[in-house]
């Protein structure tokens, strides 16, 4: 398989929206669980939940209209793996004080932290090849209960049918606890946010970049792939190593091997490509609203960011997935692995915020409040 450049520059368009819109809202899934899990702050978890509605009907809607096809939707085999890949990075993520996709924005946020963060999942998921070939491979294969992936949509009913209905009742949860007027206002300030220059404003309303990315994400699995992010890193770091090893050294691991499968050579994709713009957009979001800083994290700081990022970097390659695969295109796919992945990320989380550490919401402000006296 060869790439054409137009991939290249979707790839490119995609990262930057991305990377722009994540950093205008701060959207960070490690924090939406986190913080209701702290204090009941479900400020965050609700823009997650938008972005699942808007992703639920987005796919729902370009299979019923023929622009994709299930064969397209990213799924992967079901089975405990998914469980405990998802709870070791809900864990994983929580030290590291950011999931996947928060730590690229971050990074191109200026923060230090972040790039160790990414660097240290790239080693872990590099780490992750070289133990599943020749040991883990046995060991995480019985865990499976099937050998491919399952979408609720493979079911025989009409494809937009599961998204209205779930959709519909979250809907309805909303109008119980908010009430129509409620609903109403929370769409009127959400757009708030963009009026006058919306681009040297610091920050947008958190559901409407939801919709905004939902709406991206979309497009993208019609004209590119689904968004993701590990796989692409794992890929990156896979790259950088064989200019030290050479390429045979990659394709002689099963697990790496299989990761280029459809590459012509070892080399960067459109996804990898995307995963670098989504740095850059990021980048240039934080630099018009005056808001990007080389920030330099504290010492004490670094073994979170080690220990946190190489638990993601292993989980992720278990589960298999970050935050942003499963939930995007992942519960928008109707994928049932993914579904359990997040159910295990959520647990993995709570389990982090809750015994390890022991005042968790103290000790993340404590963390923000260090960021800035370095800056």
């Amino acid at each position: 398989m060869f790439f054409i450049i137009d991939m290249f520059i979707l790839a490119s368009i995609f990262g930057f929206l991305y990377g722009f819109l994540l950093q205008k809202a701060d959207f960070c899934f490690t924090a939406s669980i986190r913080d209701w899990i702290s204090v009941r702050d479900s400020r965050i978890g609700k823009g997650v939940l938008v972005l699942i509605a808007t992703a639920l009907v987005g796919w729902g809607l370009v299979l019923t209209l023929g622009l994709a096809t299930v064969e397209k939707l990213w799924t992967v085999p079901v089975g405990f793996s998914n469980l405990i890949g998802g709870v070791l990075f809900g864990i994983g993520m929580t030290i590291a004080g950011s999931c996947a996709s928060g730590a690229l924005y971050r990074a191109g946020m200026g923060y230090i932290q972040f790039w160790i963060v990414i660097a240290c999942m790239m080693i872990g998921n590099i780490l992750f090849a070289f133990i599943y070939n020749p040991w883990a491979q046995s060991a995480i294969e019985p865990l499976l209960v099937t050998d491919q992936g399952y979408s609720l949509y493979q079911l025989n009913l009409p494809f937009l049918l599961l998204p209205l209905l779930i959709v519909g009742i979250m809907l309805l949860l909303a109008v119980r606890q908010f009430g129509w007027k409620g609903i109403a206002s929370g769409i009127k300030d959400s757009i708030q946010d963009v009026k006058g220059n919306p681009f040297t404003k610091s920050h947008w309303d958190i559901r409407f970049v939801a919709v905004l990315i939902g709406i991206i994400a979309t497009v993208q699995f019609v004209v590119m792939s689904s968004l993701s992010i590990t796989g692409p890193e794992t890929r990156i770091a896979s790259v950088l190593l064989s200019f030290v090893f050479g390429e045979d050294f990659i394709l002689q691991n099963t697990y790496l091997n299989g990761m280029f499968a459809d590459f012509p050579v070892i080399g960067i994709g459109p996804e990898e490509t995307l995963i670098i713009f989504m740095i850059f957009g990021a980048f240039v979001s934080a630099l018009l609203s005056k808001s990007f800083k080389i920030r330099k994290p504290k010492a004490s700081r670094l073994p979170y960011a080690i220990g946190g990022g190489l638990l993601m970097g292993v989980a992720s390659r278990i589960a298999p997935g970050c935050n942003i695969a499963n939930i995007i295109p992942g519960v928008g796919g109707m994928s049932l692995s993914s579904i359990i992945v997040i159910f295990g990320m959520v647990i993995g989380v709570f389990i982090a915020t809750a015994y390890i550490f022991k005042m968790p919401l103290l000790l993340f402000q404590k963390m923000d409040f260090d960021f800035d006296e370095n800056m």
